[in-house]
């Protein structure tokens, strides 16, 4: 029974973080030996699926954003690692430091444009009020415990008629379904949305001119390498099945904008740091060089990972004098 209570108990965002961190170790020499830019030109599905992000940050006819883009459980920065190359300005933020720190280490090992890090957690965004003209979330919303909060949040942070740009699992694909429990199982969180829930939770935000579709993207190659040999004949066939009937087996692309007219425009490389704020009060945030810890005015810091700030309320220390 002790075994069933956890595999039905919620995962909450500790555990989902220790999971991740753990997760990502593991694959820490893969991560760094592959150059994203590279996996783009060679992985014929991660390149359509980066090129929809593209596309979905467009301003009108085809503009690329001036503004400040902020990406949340961006993992080891992928994408938004090859979008800065193309113009774009982001900020990745993720739970799991150690999955920033090796995009970290891999920017610099290719001598690539960085984004810039934050650790943070999505259901208090450590940011001031409208300090992004975008934010993006790559398959990671339905990894957050409180769906409408981490929502809240990202229009909270977005400018008003900035753009809310999300792919996340299909709840129609069966596949995928199955694969959900065996994820549980593993210890992270694993589900998948219908379109209609999406846009009521979108709506229910205060999120207008939503558009929801499922989309097909393939099946990425460079995935397929660590999956083990026995299902690849079903990702395979997953693959195939999301080209043929998308309505089902394809991803849901969402895109939806804060009420408003945008103000974008051209951000200087430390621009992201005046918006830092306290995820304790929403103070803001300034660094102390000697103790290498960011401090809020009530006196609390946050720790360096490796120069990322990691401002989780969790990792606070309440500073005496």
């Amino acid at each position: 029974m002790a075994s069933l209570r956890h595999i039905f108990k919620p995962v909450n965002v500790a555990e989902e973080r220790e999971f991740e961190k753990e997760n990502v170790s593991r694959k820490l020499e893969r991560y760094l030996r592959t150059n994203p830019l590279v996996r783009f030109e060679t992985d014929a599905a991660y390149r359509v699926k980066v090129q929809r992000i593209q596309k979905g940050l467009e301003k009108d006819h085809g503009r690329l954003m001036e503004g400040l883009i902020l990406d949340i459980g961006g993992n080891t920065a992928g994408e938004a690692t090859i979008l800065q190359q193309q113009g774009l300005n982001f900020i990745v933020g993720d739970i799991n430091e150690v999955a920033l720190d090796i995009s970290r280490q891999r920017v610099k090992k290719f001598c690539l444009l960085a984004p810039e890090y934050v650790a943070l957690d999505a259901h208090e965004l450590p940011f001031a009020d409208e300090s992004f003209s975008a934010v993006t979330v790559i398959e990671a919303l339905h990894h957050f415990p409180d769906y409408s909060r981490v929502l809240g949040e990202i229009l909270r942070v977005v400018k008003p008629g900035g753009i809310f740009y999300s792919n996340e699992p299909n709840g129609l694909n069966p596949i995928r379904r199955l694969s959900e429990a065996r994820d549980r199982l593993r210890g992270t969180i694993e589900k998948s949305f219908f379109v209609g829930q999406l846009k009521r939770l979108c709506r229910a935000a205060g999120f207008t001119e939503i558009s929801i579709h499922a989309v097909s993207v393939g099946k990425s190659s460079w995935k397929l390498e660590e999956v083990p040999r026995y299902r690849r004949s079903i990702y395979r066939l997953h693959g195939f099945l999301q080209t043929k009937i998308p309505r089902f087996f394809g991803t849901l692309e969402i895109r939806a904008r804060k009420g408003g007219t945008l103000s974008d425009a051209p951000v200087s490389s430390e621009a992201w740091r005046q918006s830092l704020r306290s995820p304790v009060n929403g103070t803001p945030l300034r660094f102390d060089e000697a103790a290498q810890r960011w401090l809020d005015a009530a006196g609390n810091s946050f720790p360096q990972f490796n120069g990322i700030p990691v401002l989780l309320r969790s990792d606070s220390l309440k500073q005496t004098h």
